[in-house]
């Protein structure tokens, strides 16, 4: 049971992290967007470029994108967020939109996606794949394509990873499924107390 814990915490590593500037600047959670964060915590977007789209509310971030919040980073090479129409006035300058884009208090991500390699670190937890989405309408994130989880010594793989994040299930599928689990390596504080090695 802890193993299939493990990986859910890193699929939700992966959720909040994609999710992280949808929901930035909602000052009316009381919870953590990240593990390890407040919050409040800032979301960080660094990229080599960044190009705003006025009509289709739309910002491409590319080449070695990085993304911050508290504990958790995620890096691929391609960020696309798709806003809803009219959440960022139309007379608005360019860099403002953007701003909203990347968090600001006016933005309302509808779609997110990365294009890969995506990795997403999480204190000892790590998720990597070819592309990662969210869907905000669906409310799920999606890691594609060679999808590893890890957590220490504790891998799943997988080639489709679905996490919901109404209901807080994750789903590995899409081919087969492979996991390797080590008892006593989670990280700090990831002892396997189970039983399931007894």
């Amino acid at each position: 049971m802890t193993a299939v814990r493990r990986t859910v915490a890193v699929a939700l590593a992966l959720a909040f992290v994609v999710v992280a500037p949808a929901v930035a600047a909602n000052k009316d959670s009381g919870a953590s967007l990240l593990p390890g964060a407040g919050s409040k915590a800032p979301v960080s977007i660094e990229a080599d470029k960044l190009v705003y789209f006025d009509k289709e509310q739309k910002a491409i971030y590319t080449g070695n994108v990085v993304v911050i919040q508290g504990d958790s980073k995620m890096t691929c090479s391609e960020l696309t967020i798709y806003m809803d129409k009219g959440a960022t006035p139309s007379a608005a300058p360019a860099g403002d939109a953007a701003k909203n884009a990347a968090g600001g208090s006016s933005s309302r991500v509808k779609h997110l996606d990365a294009g890969g390699p995506v990795t997403v670190i999480s204190k000892t937890q790590v998720a990597t794949g070819d592309r990662a989405a969210y869907d905000k309408p669906q409310n799920k994130v999606w890691l594609f394509g060679n999808v590893t989880l890890s957590d220490g010594g504790n891998v799943t793989k997988g080639d489709k990873l679905t996490y919901d994040l109404t209901t807080g299930e994750a789903t590995i599928d899409a081919g087969r499924v492979k996991g390797l689990f080590i008892p006593n390596s989670g990280g700090p504080g990831g002892d396997d107390k189970s039983g399931a090695s007894k």
